[in-house]
């Protein structure tokens, strides 16, 4: 009978030890999840610029417009931000970050401090980092995706650096 799956070619001993590291890790930080949010979005959009398909731009336009009118008419956004990060995710076509990026979107919501409002100039020109981020992925420029990204995330990475 033929047989399918993983097979682990460790001891006993080695096993245990995988088991107890797993077992002792504290929770992540916000921050930590953060930094690891950060890391992964500059490589997915790398890779989205490379790999993205016509439906793969499709749900990232529709994700861009869901955010751009929560954030204009000034609801809570946040949902909709991940919900077009998380389409970018897909269209890397990397299983194992868009897996990634679905592990570590629900504790980011349940932390992320909900009174950073975007108002007035802020609005747009947050509005205008995400179309920046789709239009570079739309045109396969990867630096200028990656260059975007990078910009898109300095507020929050200085600010988890204090």
């Amino acid at each position: 009978m033929s047989q399918s799956g993983t097979f682990l070619a460790i001891g006993l001993t080695g096993f245990n030890g995988i088991v107890d590291e797993i077992v002792s890790l504290d929770p992540p930080s916000f921050n930590e999840l953060v930094e690891t949010r950060i890391s992964l979005e500059l490589k997915t959009v790398r890779l989205a610029s490379q790999r993205r398909t016509a439906q793969d731009l499709i749900r990232i336009k529709n994700a861009l417009d869901a955010f751009s009118t929560k954030l204009s008419t000034g609801k809570d956004y946040l949902e909709e931000d991940l919900l077009f990060h998380l389409a970018i995710a897909k269209a890397s076509k990397n299983s194992t970050m868009i897996s990634l990026m679905l592990l570590i979107t629900p504790p980011i919501l349940t932390t992320y401090e909900r009174e950073t409002v975007c108002e007035g100039d802020e609005v747009f020109l947050e509005i205008k980092k995400h179309e920046n981020i789709y239009l570079a992925i739309k045109s396969q420029d990867i630096e200028l995706a990656t260059k975007m990204m990078h910009k898109h995330f300095y507020k929050l990475s200085k600010h988890i650096e204090n």
